[in-house]
């Protein structure tokens, strides 16, 4: 005899809360810089890109765009789940109800654990180079300065992200400003400072690449550096608790 009970969801599955955001606290334009945001441009440049430069050299724009592929794939399962299925515990719930607690469990700490890890790392990169921009070269290459700087900006992010779904929206929006304006001065004065080399098409060509093991390794770095553009698909009637 099956028992029903408040614990019990979809033939077995975990209960849904009836709570959730409130209803349009993210419009398009929030969603889609959330989208930007999370995929971290100015900590991609700064502390992954090189892995990628290095592996395939001129190549980097062929496999950024080869890493697209997979990604939009992952981003479109997302966009088609939230469809589906509206939950904000998506990997987590939408496993469980999918296979079982087990699995689900696995894939929701599985993205847990990388998201604490990332964290930690972007914060780690924030304090180095704003100790870096103020000239303290001092409290930069220490080790105990960064650990404390990192703790602080953890906590300062956190903090915005418990008072609210819109605040958090709105720090987003002022942060994408400042990361996209210094990302294309960069390219700017990149591309108008000249240099050794001139851009080529054959550059965005992934066929030009030299290595098979240097390709996959681009296209997996590329996957890591677009991680959290799937956050851009906001569900179609709300996320539910």
């Amino acid at each position: 005899m099956r028992v029903e009970s408040a614990a019990v969801g979809v033939e077995g599955g975990p209960a849904r809360s009836e709570h959730g955001l409130k209803k349009d606290a993210i419009g398009f334009i929030d969603g889609l810089i959330i989208g930007i945001a999370s995929t971290a441009p100015a900590y991609s440049l700064a502390a992954v890109l090189a892995i990628v430069v290095v592996g395939v050299g001129v190549q980097a724009p062929a496999v950024m765009l080869a890493s697209c592929i997979p990604m939009f794939l992952i981003a479109s399962s997302f966009h088609y789940m939230n469809r589906a299925d509206p939950d904000c515990g998506t990997t987590f719930s939408w496993i469980t109800r999918a296979i079982g607690p087990k699995v689900g469990w696995v894939g929701g700490w599985a993205v847990s654990m990388t998201g604490i890890l990332v964290i930690g790392s972007l914060a780690q990169v924030a304090a180095y180079y704003t100790f870096d921009l103020l000239g303290a070269t001092g409290l930069r290459d220490s080790t105990a300065a960064n650990v404390v700087f990192t703790l602080v900006i953890i906590a300062v992010m956190t903090t915005i992200c418990v008072l609210g779904t819109e605040l958090s929206a709105l720090v987003q929006r002022v942060m994408i400003l400042f990361q996209v304006g210094a990302l294309l001065m960069f390219a700017v004065v990149a591309l108008l400072s000249g240099g050794p080399l001139s851009p080529e098409l054959s550059w965005f060509s992934p066929f030009a690449v030299d290595s098979r093991d240097a390709l996959i390794l681009g296209v997996l770095t590329g996957v890591f550096i677009y991680w959290g553009w799937e956050s851009a698909f906001k569900p179609q009637r709300g996320d539910r608790g």
